[in-house]
């Protein structure tokens, strides 16, 4: 959980989540606006997740978004998953990181003014995902590396170029800019 101005986040990858749990996707918008009493909740196919720290700075980008007028959707969940993505266009966000039935690793990120309902809708999204959360090290696997650098379209000279300590640091710098500077891309 991390604090952002006056908004609270709580974000997390799970894998082993219930099996059949994204079987009807269109209905997953109001499956999780019940999760969270004010709080704003959204899921995502987390294989592209090589850290946490990459779903807060995306909390932290979207709402800072809003703040400055320069969103891309009117929905904050929206917003978010174009910031996590890198990307500026909803359908082909939603066609890249959406769940579906087929997803096996859940990313999820609930925002608040208040920090027990981002604490209650963080439970409740964890009780409906159900399976395991994912530790840092696992997160940051070679072969999870290698898929974020394709999503990411980030090339070997880049991260070659970043002075980071290990290679996954300079990979999630590398993928923290391009959330940052997305709306250098409109």
């Amino acid at each position: 959980m991390m604090r952002i101005s006056d908004k609270w986040v709580v974000a997390g990858v799970h894998r082993g989540i219930r099996r059949g749990l994204f079987s009807k996707p269109d209905r997953l918008p109001e499956t999780l606006k019940k999760l969270g009493d004010s709080a704003v909740v959204q899921v995502f196919d987390a294989r592209c997740v090589v850290s946490v720290r990459q779903i807060h700075a995306s909390a932290v980008a979207a709402h800072l978004a809003f703040k400055a007028g320069t969103n891309i959707s009117k929905k904050f969940e929206i917003e978010f998953l174009l910031r996590l993505a890198a990307d500026t266009q909803i359908n082909r966000v939603l066609d890249k990181i959406g769940v579906k039935p087929d997803t096996v690793e859940v990313g999820f990120c609930a925002v608040s003014d208040d920090k027990s309902s981002v604490l209650k809708a963080s439970r409740n999204i964890v009780h409906l995902i159900g399976g395991e959360p994912m530790t840092d090290e696992e997160l940051k696997s070679e072969e999870r590396l290698k898929k974020a650098i394709e999503f990411y379209g980030i090339t070997e000279k880049e991260i070659e170029s970043v002075q980071a300590g290990s290679r996954a640091d300079a990979v999630l710098l590398l993928i923290l800019e391009r959330i940052a500077t997305l709306d250098l891309k409109r």
